[in-house]
């Protein structure tokens, strides 16, 4: 007679930064618990991401932004229905790995008996404690978002952690980059480097003029091609960028989650701050350079050695804040087109991926 399986339950919603960094948690359960059938609830937009991993048995896509915004019958039977899924499954341990008032009623709606968080002073939203009963022990300040995730496994037993950032897609998805490439084959002559303007905070951002400069010295001084990738309402970022270069760059398709993927495989170095698209680089052990001034590259930045952040520290860096609260960006301001080119320079110089790609060198 078989044994019953162990069922699990990952609570890992947004956003893309996040949801890389629970992967090594996702592996690590996998190679500990080979045959518990594991189950992640993610917002729906963002499960490109974790569709395809072959340590998932389950991907639960919930509409959690939607259910807030549209506080009506149809998003109330939506939660109903997913309340009564959830229960259905018999997840013997759910685990919040985000430490929202959201993901804590989540976890509670499954009914399951063993209910693993956060330690309180390690969550965004101290309620969240509130709905589990497992915690993991607390973590300083500046400890990596990855290390944080990982910690809650101490609930089941000592593991030695994977740190693995599986991010497989469909052959289809995979096919648009290729297209792409094949309509630009000029674009694929050199090592393409690829400049992401974007971010998810105001206060993130990183002058236009800035990454057009650096996008010129890239391709002047070290032989790259550019590629301009953008994501939903940025378009105009990179279109000033491309107007602004005196170098030719290539502009990216408009691409779900899984195709960018497809598209970030073919760069030899990224350029970007702290966003979804830097994450997924680095997780795919592309080199990548980023800018920081609000967020703490130690604690959400790239875990990975193939990676150089920039930043000039200033008594108000690292802030966490939206919205500059003295209104000035001086914390991105400071960091210069030399000091993001000399960081590029020197990973480049390390990476023999790089230094082996077809008609380049680095002067």
């Amino acid at each position: 007679m078989n044994p019953v399986k162990q069922k699990f339950l990952i609570i890992k919603l947004s956003s893309i930064g996040d949801i890389v960094h629970a992967l090594p948690f996702l592996r690590t359960l996998r190679a500990n618990y080979p045959h518990a059938h594991i189950a992640w609830v993610i917002e729906e937009s963002f499960q490109d991401l974790i569709k395809c991993n072959p340590d998932l048995d389950e991907v639960i896509p919930v509409r959690t932004k939607y259910w807030r915004k549209n506080l009506n019958i149809k998003s109330w039977n939506e939660i109903c229905q997913t309340k009564k899924l959830l229960k259905g499954r018999y997840f013997d341990w759910t685990f919040d790995l985000q430490g929202l008032i959201k993901t804590g009623f989540i976890a509670r709606m499954t009914g399951a008996p063993n209910r693993a968080g956060f330690h309180r002073g390690n969550c965004r939203e101290k309620i969240n404690t509130w709905f589990n009963n497992h915690h993991s022990k607390y973590l300083s300040a500046d400890s990596h978002i990855v290390d944080r995730c990982l910690s809650q496994l101490s609930v089941l037993g000592e593991f030695q952690p994977q740190a693995e950032f599986s991010l497989p897609i469909r052959a289809e998805d995979e096919r648009i980059s290729e297209v792409f490439m094949t309509k630009n084959s000029k674009l694929t002559e050199k090592p393409i480097a690829g400049i992401n303007p974007g971010a998810g905070f105001p206060t993130k951002l990183w002058s236009v003029e800035r990454y057009a400069q650096l996008g010129d010295k890239l391709t002047e001084e070290l032989g790259f091609s550019i590629l301009l990738t953008w994501g939903p309402g940025e378009e105009e970022l990179v279109r000033n960028i491309a107007s602004s270069m005196k170098q030719k760059s290539w502009t990216a398709p408009a691409t779900t989650i899984a195709e960018s993927i497809g598209l970030y495989k073919k760069l030899a170095l990224f350029v970007g701050s702290d966003s979804g698209p830097f994450h997924i680089c680095w997780a795919l052990g592309i080199p990548t350079v980023s800018v920081w001034g609000p967020t703490d590259p130690n604690r959400n930045g790239a875990y990975s050695k193939k990676h150089k952040s920039v930043f000039q520290k200033l008594n108000c860096s690292f802030c966490w804040k939206r919205r500059c609260p003295l209104g000035t960006t001086e914390c991105m301001d400071k960091v210069t087109v030399q000091n993001m080119f000399d960081a590029a320079k020197t990973l480049v110089s390390e990476d023999v991926k790089v230094l082996t790609s077809p008609k380049h060198s680095v002067h």
